[in-house]
């Protein structure tokens, strides 16, 4: 029996990969900061218009709007998220 890896799993593999798709616009020269990518659901997480994503359950597992804003000012190192979600091709 094989052991699943506990990061594909858990809150804290899905945030990551949360801020990685938030954040890619940027590390591939779209826009010079992510949070002002127009395509991007990072406002629409930030705002209290309807919407059909689930804001409510992503911040809540994020501990927060708050939270969820610090989380991704921090910019998490490419090096973690790699080890997450395996690499991303230039």
């Amino acid at each position: 029996m094989t052991e699943q890896n506990p990061c594909h799993t858990s809150t804290r593999y899905f945030m990551r990969l949360v801020h990685y798709i938030h954040f890619s616009p940027q590390k591939h020269g779209f826009v010079s900061d992510f949070r002002e990518c127009p395509y991007s659901s990072y406002q629409t997480m930030l705002s209290e218009k309807p919407t059909k994503i689930k804001r409510n359950q992503v911040l809540d597992w994020s501990d927060g709007k708050e939270t969820f804003i610090a989380k991704h000012q921090e910019l998490a190192g490419e090096t973690e998220i790699r080890a997450l979600i395996g690499g991303d091709d230039d």
